[in-house]
């Protein structure tokens, strides 16, 4: 899977180029990680080329959400579709990770 990363200062802005599921988001995951190691205090992931969240990715973005936060940083995701949205407010994601 490609996964384009934009730094701009503390911010990293990542994007896959396809869906997150099982056979990927270890990959997304250790992407995510490393820039929260590197330094980042925002991570935003733009789910654009993503339709659907599967149990996997929910419980990876609640590890990133925690994660960044305990280092005084924000998880954040970007251009979701209706039913990304319902999805995290059903999971109350949406209370743990910025929707932008």
């Amino acid at each position: 899977m490609e996964i384009e990363i934009i730094r701009d200062g503390n911010v990293s802005l990542l994007k896959p180029s396809e869906e997150i599921h099982f056979d990927n988001y270890k990959e997304v995951e250790a992407k995510l990680l490393a820039e929260i190691d590197a330094g980042a205090k925002e991570v935003v992931v733009d789910l654009s080329n993503v339709t659907t969240l599967y149990s996997m990715t929910l419980g990876m973005f609640n590890n990133i959400a925690s994660k960044i936060a305990k280092k005084g940083g924000k998880f954040g995701i970007t251009n979701i579709n209706s039913d990304i949205r319902r999805v995290l407010k059903a999971t109350r994601l949406d209370k743990l990770i910025q929707i932008k």
